[in-house]
């Protein structure tokens, strides 16, 4: 950075007396500093906030989300990413920030807080599937009311408890004809209750081969079922995954004992798997959110 000479002439400040023209430069100089710095910062760091997002079913509540913004002035395509049967976890916030450096708008809806819920997977009945699943179109409502959202460009990225929540969606869908969603994507959701998904919009399936808390093997069969029925289904299957393979935070497998009525399941991260959902992902919205 060049040196400000406090003496030379500033506009048409040659007529001050030295020691004020010297005060007024270095008050100029920090402001200038400090306007660089907040504008440095505002460009580099996510643009986040908070929204409320109402909901009337099962019950009426007001849940919480954390929206984040691409760069840019939009109006940008948008993702509602929905929790596990453990609530918001890290994994929610590292796929917000990938769906934002992609172009992607990314809601984090939580659907227990408001509620007053806590853990569910010991046991699922105080919030089914089928019951959340109408948390995606007050989610897609509230992110059309953004300026900066394409409301005809919203997907659903569900995870477990959130996947199968998703998988409703798509059969509620014609109950809500105004919140159109475009494209489905779940990561080990539950397929057990479904023999042919619902609805119109297109379904990508990330499974884990090992996973014993909701196995691939019916979502597959629900996947085939689908396809035969003329639906756009993609499902892949990663062979030595397990529950929970994109979730980074994850040191080692564990045992979750409340899984499968206490028989319990194991979570365990697998870098090759994220990585692969991640390239399916990109492609799978690129075909069906972007122009």
């Amino acid at each position: 950075m060049g040196t400000i000479q406090e003496d030379a002439p500033q506009g048409n400040l040659g007529g001050l007396p030295a020691h004020a023209r010297g005060v007024y430069t270095r008050s100029v100089m920090w402001t200038l500093v400090l306007l660089a710095a907040l504008l440095g910062g505002a460009a580099c760091a996510p643009l986040i906030a908070s929204q409320a997002v109402p909901v009337a079913f099962p019950r009426p509540a007001t849940l919480t989300s954390e929206v984040y913004r691409p760069d840019g002035v939009g109006p940008f395509p948008a993702v509602i990413l929905l929790h596990g049967c453990s609530g918001v976890s890290p994994n929610m916030a590292a796929w917000a920030r990938w769906l934002r450096t992609e172009g992607y708008g990314a809601m984090i809806l939580d659907s227990f807080s408001g509620r007053g819920l806590g853990n569910l997977c010991g046991n699922s009945a105080p919030l089914r599937g089928p019951s959340r699943a109408h948390d995606v179109f007050a989610a897609a409502a509230a992110l059309r009311a953004l300026p900066w959202v394409d409301g005809e460009r919203i997907a659903v990225m569900g995870f477990s408890h959130g996947g199968w929540t998703t998988l409703w969606a798509a059969r509620l869908a014609p109950q809500y004809p105004d919140l159109p969603i475009k494209a489905l994507v779940t990561f080990y959701p539950f397929c057990g209750d479904q023999f042919a998904l619902a609805g119109a919009a297109p379904l990508l399936m990330l499974l884990g081969g090992k996973d014993d808390w909701t196995a691939a093997a019916r979502c597959q069969k629900l996947a085939e079922g689908s396809k035969w029925a003329g639906r756009d289904v993609t499902d892949v299957v990663y062979p030595d995954a397990r529950h929970g393979f994109d979730a980074a935070h994850i040191r080692r497998p564990f045992l979750v004992w409340a899984a499968r009525g206490g028989r319990g399941a194991v979570v365990e991260y697998n870098s090759k798997a994220h990585e692969d959902s991640e390239k399916q992902v990109r492609q799978f919205l690129e075909a069906h959110l972007k122009p």
